[in-house]
């Protein structure tokens, strides 16, 4: 397909993950194509360009093209993650309140988390996740605001200063930190999400002493980046802020300056944790610390609406790691309190569970216990031995089994080596453990796709969900390569997976929505007793915390080019029945409460929701409720890719996409495999297995008692024969 040059309004979405950066171009009808590089970790600059030169080949354009035309190009990656991973962030510094010193080092001893069933019950094994502040680099201020209670009546107003700030602690504990060498200071005060008086003060004076030093040193402030409650959870949020925000901003405004140098004349956005796109610039960047799998959610919510599927389990597998989320009623969770990398931080995030269980993963064999182990490590963008990685990998076996092509990798702009492969696997592989190579190659797969069902089980049963009642979506650049192999451990209602399987996170990163979310904590208690003129009281406290964040959303969407005029609001608030420890997000219709029945209304949606995870009978309004936060999301508009429909044509599929046949080794024996040109594939066709679909972004295979049929957008189901 050849698009002229003259169209305009080019939006551009790219995923940069372990292996590949894959980019989803559209034009201005919704028109789109793909483009495929080998991520550079070193200078993703490089992969961010080559990913975008392979989809303007498709059309026959310029990336000077797309980019003096482009509206907007979303990036998104794992950058961010990868600092926090390898311990490579900034020297950061901390003011806190004294007495809480020892909080960052004592983490609430969360010394479990992200470890297996088996590991989390030998205690010998746990240890605390590496610190992101030194001992040293923590520094005391003495001060104390009081934090209300739930027994306001008796008790000092909510934000009441009890010991006023002691200015001489910050500047002593400043300068301290910056003679150390500290390149980053956060700044976390008791109780700032009620009054940040202090904290702020704090912060000011730090940021005063950076200036009259001349250095390029970062003051944050916990209230500026995560104003809840929970103080474990504010302060980790800003530790991460400090110690990774910075090296992904350098890494990101790299790939803007390529693109600028390239014609582009915006600012390059990325996308946060919760699905929102996003100015790089944006403050509170450490939110796009996963944007990559994000999008790969927000592309399901995007499909399950066209296929009319309420309730689906999202596989995303690619050279790294395997990442799951549910979609169940059409909802896409977002967890508030993740568990992440060892941290648990206080940031709403798409509620996603990773295992390193890539097509990248090392394999390694104890000689002395006949023990095969998959991972952590992954050779990412190396492949394996069949490219340049020293260790073999499940991609060395994908290879020597016959799934896939060794001269059609990229579409052929990258050679696998299959006889050096074959070779290694024999050597590392099959002798230490004194079996035929093909056999234990095939062994090892089907140990990958036992961990893999087992975590896909895990996360559905664990929440009392029926896989029965759920489609599979299997994406990736791996999620159709081993479909099948996932397919066959669970008990799903169908499979679904896409020809542009491998740009899927990229896809919905141009699928979403261009928001913000923000988030404040509050104290409103509303019992049953309470006269109707309190309630306003407390409705009225309502409208002025949504108010704050409305003035913060056009500030900050403003500072982005985007006027008051295109903005628009969604509201909502967390709550739950006073004495709960737990509360619950519930969107509201309305962010003001004028009248009574507007409170009403604000409690009915937190009804609705609670009352659709728990039997109504779990209910308990006698007892009162107790609102915890309100968020806002500030929206604008953007052009979004749209889906195709074509023309249903018939189950036989055109003689011009058979590619021939090939041996491939499956259930204990060579069989002859159909080869199908992906691309060349119609709408309505159907193919029987065993067969081997091929594209130059991904393979699909498909066992001897299973069949795929392509729908109307092309869609690939899978099902048993």
């Amino acid at each position: 397909m050849v698009v002229q040059n003259e169209h305009k309004g080019y939006l551009l979405a790219l995923d940069a993950g372990g292996t590949m950066t894959d980019t989803f171009l559209v034009n201005e009808k919704g028109e789109w194509c793909l483009g495929k590089y080998l991520t550079d970790h070193e200078d993703e600059s490089k992969s961010y360009m080559g990913s975008i030169e392979d989809a303007c080949n498709s059309w026959e354009i310029t990336t000077a093209d797309v980019h003096k035309g482009a509206i907007s190009s979303t990036y998104t990656g794992t950058t961010m993650l990868n600092v926090l991973l390898t311990q490579t962030g900034m020297k950061v510094g901390l003011l806190i309140t004294s007495g809480y010193e020892h909080t960052p080092i004592m983490e609430r001893a969360l010394t479990w988390l992200g470890q297996s069933y088996e590991d989390v019950l030998h205690q010998q094994l746990h240890e605390h996740t590496p610190w992101l502040v030194q001992p040293e680099n923590i520094k005391p201020i003495r001060e104390r605001i009081h934090g209300g209670s739930p027994y306001m009546v008796h008790h000092i107003f909510p934000g009441t200063v009890i010991i006023p700030l002691v200015e001489k602690d910050v500047v002593k504990g400043v300068q301290e930190l910056l003679d150390d060498g500290v390149e980053v200071i956060g700044v976390l005060t008791i109780f700032s999400h009620v009054n940040p008086m202090h904290e702020a003060r704090a912060a000011q004076i730090a940021r005063e002493m950076v200036q009259e030093r001349g250095l390029d040193v970062q003051v944050h402030a916990s209230h500026e980046i995560c104003p809840v409650s929970n103080e474990n959870e504010r302060l980790k949020s800003l530790l991460l802020q400090c110690y990774i925000s910075q090296v992904g901003r350098r890494q990101l405004l790299n790939v803007e300056e390529a693109a600028r140098k390239d014609g582009y004349d915006h600012n390059l956005l990325t996308l946060l944790s919760y699905g929102a796109a996003a100015d790089i610039r944006f403050p509170r960047l450490y939110e796009a610390i996963i944007s990559g799998p994000v999008g790969g959610m927000l592309g399901a919510r995007e499909i399950a609406g066209m296929v009319k599927r309420a309730n689906l389990v999202c596989a995303d597998l690619g050279g790294t790691t395997f990442d799951v989320g549910v979609i169940a009623h059409n909802l896409l969770p977002v967890n508030k309190s993740p568990d992440f990398a060892g941290h648990r931080l206080r940031l709403p995030m798409v509620a996603l569970d990773s295992i390193g269980a890539g097509t990248g993963s090392v394999i390694h064999v104890d000689e002395v216990t006949k023990r095969i182990t998959l991972g952590p490590e992954s050779a990412g963008s190396d492949v394996g031995t069949c490219y340049i990685y020293p260790e073999i990998t499940i991609g060395d076996l994908d290879l020597i089994l016959g799934y896939l092509n060794p001269e059609y990798f990229l579409g052929g702009k990258v050679t696998l080596n299959k006889e050096k492969a074959l070779e290694m696997v024999t050597e590392r592989l099959a002798k230490p453990l004194g079996q035929d190579v093909y056999e234990v190659s095939e062994k090892v797969l089907d140990m990958m796709h036992a961990n893999m069902v087992d975590h896909l089980n895990a996360m559905l049963l664990s929440r009392g969900l029926n896989p029965a009642e759920f489609t599979l979506a299997c994406y990736g650049g791996s999620g159709p390569l081993h479909a099948w192999g996932i397919e066959r451990g669970l008990k799903i209602k169908e499979t679904l997976v896409f020809p542009w399987g491998a740009a899927f996170s990229a896809f919905g990163c141009a699928a979403a929505e261009y928001f913000h979310r923000y988030d404040k904590a509050v104290t409103f208690f509303l019992a049953p007793a309470m006269t109707d003129e309190i309630k306003l009281m407390q409705g009225q406290g309502l409208s002025m915390a949504w108010q704050e964040l409305e003035n913060r959303a056009y500030e900050e969407l403003e500072a982005e080019g985007i006027s008051r005029d295109k903005v628009s609001f969604r509201y909502g608030v967390s709550c739950r029945y006073i004495g709960q420890v737990s509360s619950w997000e519930a969107p509201v219709i309305k962010g003001r409460v004028d009248t009574v029945e507007d409170l009403d209304n604000v409690i009915a949606s937190f009804e609705q929701v609670y009352t659709s995870i728990y039997p109504i009978a779990a209910r308990y309004p006698e007892i009162g409720y107790q609102i915890t936060e309100v968020y806002l999301e500030a929206m604008a508009e953007k052009i979004r890719p749209v889906m195709p429909v074509y023309r249903l044509g018939s189950k036989n599929p055109p003689k011009e996409a058979s590619k021939g046949q090939r041996k491939a080794y499956m259930d204990g024996k060579w069989k002859e495999f159909d080869i199908w040109e992906m691309d060349l594939l119609e709408a309505g066709n159907r193919i029987d297995g065993p067969a081997i679909i091929e594209h130059p972004m991904t393979t699909l295979v498909i066992p001897a008692e299973n069949y795929v049929q392509f729908d109307d957008h092309k869609f690939i189901w899978y099902w048993s024969k």
